[in-house]
């Protein structure tokens, strides 16, 4: 024990006055600082914008307010429903600005993950109906999305494991190149302890610096303002890097055992290193698309069109809105009220969510029939699997947005059962409520409008990190002892 602790003091020191070594990891700080800037700056602009859809909220209450108090006088000028906002039909489809929001998490930085195809907020409107749920928002410039982000997880999931192939790949091998195993091996000490010695020393170094250096990094750059229940997942998280670390460098031990040389070496851990980084996750993607049955996006507008059409063309509309309009109290024996556009809208739409709600739930389900098998299939490669459990962490998983879509359409359900009363009752007393006055006035809760109340379950990330960690650990115990099996004897 003595002995194996003496040759890993000696191997670390000999590491640690290796150019190599300082410049490899000099590289590393730099990519990491840029990747935790580039975390910084995109949450940063997240919380930016929520902030100002906050504001232009708030300014809409406002103008409301003003309205309401601009149009309470006798006038004779005409007042159409849309340009009422005391209308609780006209401010509901015209004058509502609400927005359904995605806040960052604590540990946001980590990874853009799907958050820059999938933005943090949408806004909520009826102004049109639609059959799918992520429609409300711009994607920006696809040639930025093709190029992807420089991130943080980026630097640990794919970077990472080249600084340690760079400075792990040819332990053994360089000696075995310029002679100097033959002299090793004429030592009293047999190829583990050697070997232990080589690669536990890389991997102490290469865990240290690479742990403190993202930690200094997320510190210098701000991304990381409060944990906020998030320490038990980042320290977590800091487990898994470890033992993602200690699987390229049990890699890197195992190839050594071939004894092929430094270049062979070399080449077969950059092979691996492309396998896992380019090849799998492809090969993985196209097996969810071929293993997944993908409702037909166009088969749904079809339908869309084909419900719409029926409701305004095929004289189904009056029958519709008169069978919605029969379970309304005091409203039997209004027929008039079947051509009142508030009416009309609300029928319309009731009838769509009935005929188009399967259409949606075909695609929910398919999108957390792809997220399950994905997670699955990214157990195939520790770059995948690692880079999933960043994207856990930091909640720009697809797992997340998918939960953030379904209460965006929960939240929407909600204001329509907040406005349908009102319109309804307005069109049922369709007289102002101000003599002469040709806006309505009898709708101002502009205050009691329901928002949208955001969630973060920490929970997930800490979850999928706990699983990561335990993944990562068994995968390098695996290649540790297989190379322990390979190293019985020195080579002829």
């Amino acid at each position: 024990m003595r002995r194996a602790l003496r040759l890993l003091a000696a191997e670390t020191g000999m590491v640690l006055r290796e150019r190599l070594t300082w410049a490899v990891l000099a590289a590393l700080f730099a990519a990491l600082l840029l990747g935790a800037h580039t975390g910084a700056v995109r949450v940063e602009a997240e919380r930016a914008a929520l902030a100002t859809l906050a504001a232009e909220e708030g300014r809409a209450i406002v103008a409301a307010r003003e309205a309401y108090a601009r149009y309470a006088r006798a006038t004779p000028v005409k007042i159409n429903y849309w340009q009422d906002p005391t209308n609780a039909f006209g401010y509901m489809t015209q004058f509502l600005t609400v927005h359904a929001v995605k806040p960052p998490t604590p540990l946001a930085a980590l990874a853009t993950g799907q958050s820059d195809v999938q933005p943090s907020f949408m806004r909520v409107s009826f102004g049109s109906s639609t059959v799918f749920d992520d429609v409300a928002y711009e994607l920006g410039s696809a040639a930025r999305l093709k190029l992807g982000a420089f991130d943080l997880a980026f630097v640990l999931a794919v970077l990472v494991p080249l600084a340690i192939i760079a400075l792990a790949g040819t332990r053994l091998s360089v000696e075995r190149d310029s002679g100097t195993l033959r002299l090793i091996a004429a030592q009293p000490i047999g190829p583990r302890a050697v070997a232990g010695a080589k690669f536990g020393a890389v991997a102490g170094i290469l865990v240290v610096a690479v742990l403190g250096q993202t930690g200094l990094a997320l510190w210098l750059t701000g991304a990381i303002r409060s944990l906020a229940g998030s320490g038990v997942t980042l320290g977590l998280m800091a487990g898994a890097l470890a033992a993602y670390i200690l699987v390229w460098v049990a890699a890197c031990a195992l190839v050594a055992t071939l004894w092929r040389g430094a270049v062979a070496a070399l080449s077969i851990l950059v092979l691996a290193w492309t396998l896992f980084t380019v090849a799998v996750p492809a090969a993985a993607s196209i097996a969810v698309d071929c293993l997944t049955d993908k409702p037909s996006r166009i088969a749904a507008i079809d339908a869309s069109r084909q419900v719409q059409d029926a409701f305004a063309n095929g004289g189904a509309g009056p029958r519709l809105t008169a069978q919605w309009l029969a379970r309304i109290p005091g409203a039997a024996g209004r027929t008039e009220l079947v051509e009142a556009p508030e009416i009309k809208r609300l029928a319309r739409d009731a009838h769509y969510n009935v005929q188009l709600d399967a259409r949606r739930e075909s695609f929910r389900a398919h999108d957390r029939e792809s997220a399950a098998l994905s997670r699955w299939l990214a157990l195939a490669s520790p770059v995948t699997t690692f880079d999933f459990a960043l994207q856990g962490a930091a909640g720009t998983d697809a797992g997340r947005h998918a939960a953030f879509l379904a209460s965006a359409a929960a939240y929407r359900r909600t204001l329509r059962a907040f406005f349908e009363p009102r319109i309804v009752a307005q069109a049922l007393n369709p007289v102002p409520v101000c003599a002469g006055c040709q806006a309505r006035l009898d709708f101002d809760a502009y205050d009691a409008v329901p928002r949208f109340q955001p969630s973060i379950d920490l929970t997930a990330g800490r979850r999928v990190a706990l699983m990561t960690l335990a993944w990562l650990i068994v995968l390098a115990g695996g290649l540790a002892l297989s190379a322990r099996a390979r190293l019985k004897a020195w080579p002829a």
